[in-house]
């Protein structure tokens, strides 16, 4: 099992968040959280430490995303303006979508049965779910930030753990980062952890 948890800077229950992690996976349970969405350098924030992600055994994910997709940039693996980085945080990277885009004319994209007009910046966060006019109701919408890029990573572990239900929540961890595909500077990156999570490859090894 694979759960998706949001991260904040944080002085306090530091210990009870490792206890918390380690819990789960002793239980099996790989605990996936957003490296958070504060533009901070883990590896010199002082005594600062960033919760769930830099406690116990879980991963932490950073997120990427272009910068003018309306105008054809494909670059969805750029380092997203906001996401906190380090070594001593960041496992893998996922897409998060970004808002870093200068200016704010429309842009004009197709979509099914028409077109989307709106801010180019928007084309370049994710669709995502989101609540709608009332809580019962479920919408779609564009978002930003590690919230976003940490479920498609809990996504990807989940798929794999269900090739391979033998794994325990330290090896699950393990897979998903041997899997990724290594970005920035080879081995083991302040933005990318030790790569790009690899949804095809995680889920057919």
């Amino acid at each position: 099992m694979a759960l998706s948890t949001a991260s904040s800077n944080t002085r306090h229950n530091g210990a009870l968040w490792i206890r918390a992690v380690n819990y789960a996976n002793r239980f099996g349970v790989l605990v996936v959280s957003s490296a958070g969405n504060d533009a901070v350098d883990a590896d010199h924030s002082g005594n600062e430490i960033i919760t769930p992600a830099q406690s116990g055994s879980g991963i932490a994910v950073s997120a990427t995303g272009p910068v003018g997709f309306a105008y054809g940039n494909t670059d969805y693996r750029r380092p997203a303006s906001y996401t906190n980085y380090g070594n001593s945080l960041v496992n893998v990277a996922g897409p998060g979508g970004d808002f870093a885009y200068p200016g704010n004319e429309n842009c004009t994209l197709p979509a099914s049965g028409g077109f989307v007009i709106t801010a180019c910046w928007v084309f370049d966060m994710v669709i995502s779910t989101s609540r709608g006019g009332s809580a019962s109701v479920a919408s779609y919408s564009w978002a930003a930030g590690t919230s976003m890029s940490t479920p498609a990573v809990s996504a990807v572990a989940a798929i794999a753990k269900q090739k391979h239900p033998g794994m325990n929540g330290n090896a699950l961890g393990t897979f998903i980062q041997r899997t990724a595909d290594d970005e920035g500077k080879p081995g083991n990156d302040p933005f990318y952890g030790k790569g790009f999570v690899n949804a095809l490859r995680a889920c057919t090894q």
